[in-house]
């Protein structure tokens, strides 16, 4: 499998044992006639989905400050060089 990037940040595939548990899960409601218990556990993905949604984007929006605030410090550093030693290469 390919290992996906996103800001910079390795995305792997989840293990074999994690998605072993998910399809026997996935094969257990399937073979279950209680509807009930069904749009019970499915109403409570939905909200529990909500909630991850939220925290991932709160963090996603943290990581992202964090980013910009990385590169201003570094511009900030960058800028205190005189350009004109610079240009000379003047150390």
């Amino acid at each position: 499998m390919k290992i996906n990037k996103f800001l910079n940040i390795d995305i792997e595939p989840a293990p074999l044992e994690m998605k072993l548990d998910v399809e026997m899960r996935c094969r257990e409601i399937m073979a279950s006639d209680d509807v009930i218990d069904i749009k019970r556990y499915c109403t409570h993905l939905v909200r529990h989905k909500l909630e991850q949604d939220i925290f991932l984007a709160s963090m996603l929006g943290r990581l992202v400050e964090l980013e910009a605030n990385l590169v201003v410090s570094q511009v900030k550093t960058e800028k205190k060089t005189n350009p004109i030693k610079k240009f000379f290469r003047i150390p």
